[in-house]
């Protein structure tokens, strides 16, 4: 038969506590609010000993957008001379991105423009009324430049058998 022997307190009591600091590591309470929250709302700060901010992320969002609001011509401004001091950079990047980018880019811009088909129509066909007479001459202008290219393409037509039927 084999013997048991009884666990020490000290052992018992030292799984205690650290099942209690355990338990007391997933919850902080948020200096702006002061409410306990889970440890995962608070933003990671390896400075401080817990690695979390001491304030939540919904405060820190809070304090963020007011001061944007607060400063926001100062803020604009600023946006707009960083732009314009850092066009060339900025101009390559964006080439950069498109190129990477450019499955995701055509698929992002495709889904748009079946969601707001019908509001581009509009917008498209308010914008011909309004500038009726500038649309005729400019298509007007196309044809002009590009009557060779109209007998090709109508020429292709006709010979494919696509052509009017009577």
């Amino acid at each position: 038969m084999k013997e048991t022997y009884p666990i020490p307190k000290w052992v018992t009591n030292y799984y205690e506590d650290f099942r209690l600091k355990e338990r007391t590591k997933c919850f902080k309470t948020c200096l702006k609010c002061g409410e306990t929250k889970l440890i995962s709302k608070f933003s990671v700060d390896k400075r401080n000993l817990d690695g979390r901010i001491s304030v939540c992320k919904a405060c820190r969002s809070l304090e963020g957008l007011k001061y944007y609001y607060h400063n926001q011509s100062k803020r604009l401004i600023q946006g707009k001379e960083y732009r314009d001091n850092h066009k060339k950079n900025r101009s390559i990047y964006n080439e950069k991105y498109r190129i990477d980018h450019k499955e995701e880019l055509k698929e992002r811009a495709s889904k748009w423009y079946q969601e707001n088909k019908e509001a581009i129509k509009k917008r498209n066909l308010k914008y011909y009324q309004e500038n009726l007479v500038a649309c005729l001459a400019r298509r007007e202008l196309w044809r002009s430049k590009n009557k060779e290219s109209i007998r090709k393409y109508n020429r292709e037509y006709k010979r494919k058998g696509k052509g009017i039927k009577k």
